[in-house]
């Protein structure tokens, strides 16, 4: 009993010295949840004052939403609980950075261990009372506004355990950071090191490995930190408010709520550990341990000394030996710094030399392993008999979905539902590219590539291929005219459920967006599969599309898909809609049509001289003039002529846009408001290009530099 009193007399007594910790913690919160939800409600019922809103119910959605995002999942809020972790840690155990106070403590009649229990608890309450707190107001006031309902009540809760685990695991780090040092700021700085240096590591090893290696990807397989808390909150919060289903946000933080919760005891107890052997005369010092400096300075100075010199690098384009220089001149300082700070003496810069020795000769050593690729990255290609399978994307970032509406990226998608078993044509197609440089090739297109290895492993890498050579091309077609490439290209050859709930259906050719029956999804859907068949990389490179059909799906996810002219089962189906519209224009129904001219072979000139002078013309300034010039045509036999040599702007293959189309001109056309072509009425005009080296003379002439209307 009495050691029971005992605690809670010291556990409230301890409470009494942080009462400015209690006012911080509840400002704090109060401003992330309570000040939150009120911006967001505000926006809501301000926006549907505007008349945003045409219903109640969606009114109503849009306030539950916002309750959701404001309680539950705030990427913002992470900064909130740094700072209140860190001040809750760091000012608990304070008093070990006086000596004087370290005596005091001691020799008060209270067991050192209990006197941790006491602080450390005693830390957790005053975040756990302010912030739930803070969310019962909050949820109290979104339900005086008719915000709440079940499904809030559980997003705020599978929030509220996402953020208290990553308080949980900072508030530990701060802890332990108190027990390795004797000093406030050196904690914070120990604060800082141990919280991001995992996520600095990866980012510089990432910086590098783009820089010295050609073949690096990021596409299908990212390198990210294992063990961080702030690149597992910042990256995964955004993406669990986008989840409409509580069932699908809880399958997605389960593994980080038990991944956080084993981080957390780990650190902590570290902390325990480092606690009960810290030395008293450690109030004051640097580092409580003073063998760990040397450790210390090796991990610090090695990727300072390195980020330091990719500096240079970036500011000398690539220059080797000043490269070199910089690394070891920004080594050689930075150990003397880390001395410095360890002794407070500018005396000991000179201090433990092997370590710095050590330092210096890992970043020369990392920097020639990325040099001279001496782990052989670019050189890495797996055997047929090695792999599985593999996935691969050629220039192709459409629109997916899961089976909610949500987004998936084109990197996911194409994951998980392309296998390709015939392996061989990737291989060949990597192993040229190993061989020839992009530079050397006529028309030099990245490709990703996912190697599913037999043993589990997963390797991504790039590689560029030659789109003009014959050679190439043929390997192309293997891989393309596949239907595992094609399922893993298009969400239309696997997805069959979504386009059932299809709400909307266009088809144009440019200029026309004609409506189609949404409830034909399948039949039109059917049809295109069928075409699909004839799909291969000749017909994407050398024929364009003739016209792109539209599904418009709930979420505002969207299905562009190409339309060829060989697709004569998605075609007689537009006909039967009579929706099909030949791609070329008929002059007919053109009331003008405007060309500018932007003249990009002038810029080269352009630091040289002025525009105007670099062209011919007398600008009479020293400053440079605008290169474009803008011609409106309105001769019949002026539309004639171009109609039968442009192509729509916004349609495009993705695959010889380059190739085909001449960028230097924008073509801009209106149609007579009396004509039958039914034209999208909602804009005034449409945007054309002219194919490459087809545009005709008598525009060449009217949109000369210096001609002019």
């Amino acid at each position: 009993m009495t050691s029971r009193n005992s605690f809670w007399v010291s556990s409230i007594e301890n409470h009494k010295r942080r009462i400015w910790v209690w006012i911080v913690a509840a400002l704090g919160n109060l401003m992330a949840y309570v000040g939150v939800l009120s911006v967001y409600l505000s926006r809501i019922r301000t926006r549907n004052a505007d008349g945003v809103y045409k219903t109640g119910e969606e009114f109503r959605d849009a306030m539950y939403q916002a309750t959701k995002d404001a309680l539950g999942f705030q990427t913002h809020l992470g900064t909130v609980l740094v700072i209140l972790a860190v001040i809750i840690g760091v000012q608990g155990f304070s008093y070990l950075y006086d000596r004087k106070k370290v005596d005091m403590y001691h020799s008060v009649p209270v067991n050192k261990n209990k006197r941790f229990v006491i602080i450390y608890v005693n830390g957790l309450i005053i975040y756990l009372v302010t912030a739930l707190t803070s969310i019962l107001i909050a949820v109290i006031a979104a339900a005086s506004q008719g915000a709440v309902n079940g499904e809030v009540l559980a997003v705020t809760g599978v929030g509220f355990v996402w953020n208290l685990l990553f308080f949980l695991v900072v508030y530990h780090t701060a802890v332990l950071a108190v027990m390795l040092t004797g000093n406030c700021l050196i904690t914070l700085a120990a604060v800082a090191v141990l919280m991001l240096y995992e996520v600095i590591v990866y980012t510089l090893a990432g910086n590098m490995k783009y820089s010295f290696f050609k073949t690096v990807s990021g596409f299908y397989v990212t390198q990210s930190p294992k063990l961080s808390v702030f690149s597992d909150y910042s990256e995964k919060s955004w993406r669990l408010k986008q989840l409409t289903d509580v069932n699908a946000m809880v399958r997605g933080v389960l593994p980080y709520y038990g991944k956080w919760f084993i981080l957390a005891l780990v650190i902590l107890a570290a902390a325990w550990l480092c606690y009960r052997k810290r030395p008293s005369e450690a109030a004051g010092r640097a580092l409580a341990f003073t063998r760990i400096e040397p450790f210390l300075k090796i991990i610090i100075v090695v990727p300072a000394g390195l980020w330091i010199g990719m500096l240079v690098r970036d500011e000398t384009y690539g220059n080797t030996m000043l490269t070199v220089a910089g690394m070891a001149v920004s080594g050689v300082i930075a150990c003397a710094v880390m001395e410095i700070i360890f002794d407070f003496d500018l005396r000991s810069l000179h201090k433990h030399l092997i370590s710095s020795g050590v330092a210096i000769a890992g970043i020369i050593m990392v920097f020639l392993v990325f040099e001279y690729d001496l782990t052989g990255y670019d050189k890495y290609l797996p055997s047929a008999d090695e792999l599985d399978s593999v996935a691969v994307s050629v220039d192709y970032y459409g629109s997916f979905w899961d089976e909610d509406f949500t987004y998936v990226s084109s990197a996911d998608f194409s994951r998980e539902h392309m296998f390709l078993k015939d392996v061989e044509p990737v291989l060949s197609l990597a192993e040229v590219a190993q061989q020839k440089d992009s530079e050397d090739m006529d028309d030099a297109r990245n490709v990703n590539v996912l190697y599913r290895l037999k043993s589990g492993r997963q390797v991504g890498r790039c590689f560029y291929v030659d789109f003009s050579d014959p050679a190439s091309g043929e390997q192309m077609n293997s891989i393309i005219r596949t239907k595992e490439f094609k399922d893993g290209t298009y969400q239309i050859m696997t997805d069959q459920a979504s386009y059932d709930k299809a709400a909307k259906i266009t088809y144009s050719n440019g200029a026309v967006n004609v409506v189609l029956p949404a409830s034909d999804a399948q039949k039109l859907r059917d049809a295109y599969l069928k075409d699909m068949e004839q799909y291969d990389f000749t017909l994407a490179a050398e024929e364009r599309p003739c016209g792109q059909i539209t599904f418009s799906f709930p979420n505002w996810m969207e299905d562009s898909l190409n339309v060829y002219s060989c697709f004569e089962n998605t075609i007689t189906y537009l006909q039967s809609q009579e929706a099909y519209y030949p791609i070329q224009l008929n002059a007919e129904d053109i009331a003008d049509i405007t060309v500018t001219n932007y003249h990009h072979e002038l810029e080269e000139n352009d630091s040289i001289m002025p525009a105007g002078e670099a062209a011919g013309v007398e600008t009479g300034s020293d400053f440079p003039v605008d290169n474009t010039v803008t011609k409106t045509f309105l001769a019949q036999e002026e539309f004639e002529q171009i109609v039968g040599v442009i192509y729509p702007e916004f349609m495009s293959s993705g695959w010889n846009d380059d190739r085909e189309l001449d960028n230097n001109y924008d073509i801009y056309i209106t149609f007579k408001k009396d004509t039958a072509y039914p034209y999208d009425r909602s804009n005034y005009g449409v945007y054309y290009k002219f194919y490459t080296d087809k545009v005709p003379e008598f525009v060449k002439e009217a949109t000369a530099p210096g001609a002019g209307d």
